[in-house]
């Protein structure tokens, strides 16, 4: 038999090589990331999603024995931060700690959010659920809704409610809240943010505000604010004083958002799994489930399988309730 000529023995080695490559990109893909591991928040730092990321962290470098990093990415009620994660490596690098607000809400109110919530992202645990409050200004001099409603009768011109972001939970939250008050066409105010919102609301430049407990309830324990109603079926084991909406017979803020991991799609299972599993362990610390409480969530570990079943009722849940609100989708 003849040698190859040289020519063909390069023509070989180049085809071999890419051959190799080939079958090596599968197991690099699949390999268990153990670098510094970035999550991502989508709203400013101080808020309840940054507070709640940063205790998560603090512990998941402990379990995971890996840097575990917070960075902040704000704007668009977290649209940005989303969009960042779709385009980001899926070797485990990056991870996103969301609300609802991103997976469901944004894909209900805009019409090209830059992403698919259910086929761009991997699913990895959930984490707790919270619940979204009406705070008032302490200035206000309130202490109860029925207060509230009184003082929105005899100040008709000054009622408004200010929002953590537009298209947000709490905006619709506010138009049934406001609207149960005798408020006809209630006047709502998007920030960036629950921080920027909590400032404003503390200088007067707004009346009332809708958001999340975490971000309030330092500020009602302190008479700075009053929290009048929380959401969900149960008082918060954080604020047992404060009664829920459901208890003053105002229907339709029942419903509790949630905190969950995800990352950017075709993420390796083998780092998935590990991250998940740390995640559990994490909440299952009775000081960090402690802590999570006081800062008014529920520590709910849930694998990533069964998120999917979270966004998908969240949106059943808040799809009728945008359409019929007549709200102009972005």
């Amino acid at each position: 038999m003849k040698p190859f000529s040289a020519p063909l023995r390069r023509f070989l080695r180049h085809g071999l090589a890419l051959a190799l490559g080939g079958l090596m990109l599968p197991l690099a893909q699949a390999a268990d990331y153990t670098g510094t591991v970035k999550v991502l928040v989508g709203f400013p730092p101080g808020g309840a999603t940054d507070v709640v990321a940063r205790t998560l962290a603090d512990r998941l470098k402990d379990v995971l024995g890996q840097p575990v990093i917070v960075e902040n990415k704000g704007g668009a009620g977290g649209m940005i931060a989303t969009q960042q994660l779709k385009a980001s490596p899926a070797d485990g690098s990056v991870v996103m700690l969301t609300i609802d607000h991103t997976h469901v809400m944004i894909p209900l109110t805009f019409k090209s959010p830059g992403y698919d919530p259910l086929k761009d992202f991997t699913p990895i645990a959930g984490v707790a659920s919270y619940y979204n409050v009406l705070a008032v200004s302490g200035t206000l001099g309130v202490k109860s809704l029925g207060e509230f409603g009184n003082w929105v009768k005899a100040n008709p011109a000054k009622v408004s409610f200010g929002v953590p972001a537009a298209g947000s939970v709490p905006q619709f939250a506010s138009l049934i809240v406001g609207k149960a008050l005798g408020v006809k066409d209630p006047v709502v105010v998007p920030y960036k943010g629950g921080a920027p919102l909590v400032q404003d609301l503390l200088g007067g430049q707004v009346p009332a505000a809708f958001g999340s407990l975490t971000e309030y309830i330092e500020l009602h324990r302190a008479g700075k604010a009053q929290v009048l109603a929380v959401s969900g079926t149960t008082r918060a084991k954080a604020a047992p004083d404060i009664p829920t909406f459901q208890e003053l017979g105002l229907k339709g803020v029942d419903k509790n958002p949630w905190l969950a991991f995800v990352g950017p799609r075709d993420m390796p299972r083998e780092f998935v799994d590990r991250f998940s599993r740390a995640v559990a362990s994490v909440l299952a610390q009775p000081d960090v489930v402690e802590r999570l409480a006081k800062l008014g969530n529920v520590a709910s570990y849930a694998p990533g399988a069964e998120l999917q079943d979270w966004i998908s009722q969240a949106s059943a849940h808040w799809g009728p309730v945008i359409r019929d609100s007549g709200y102009q989708l972005q």
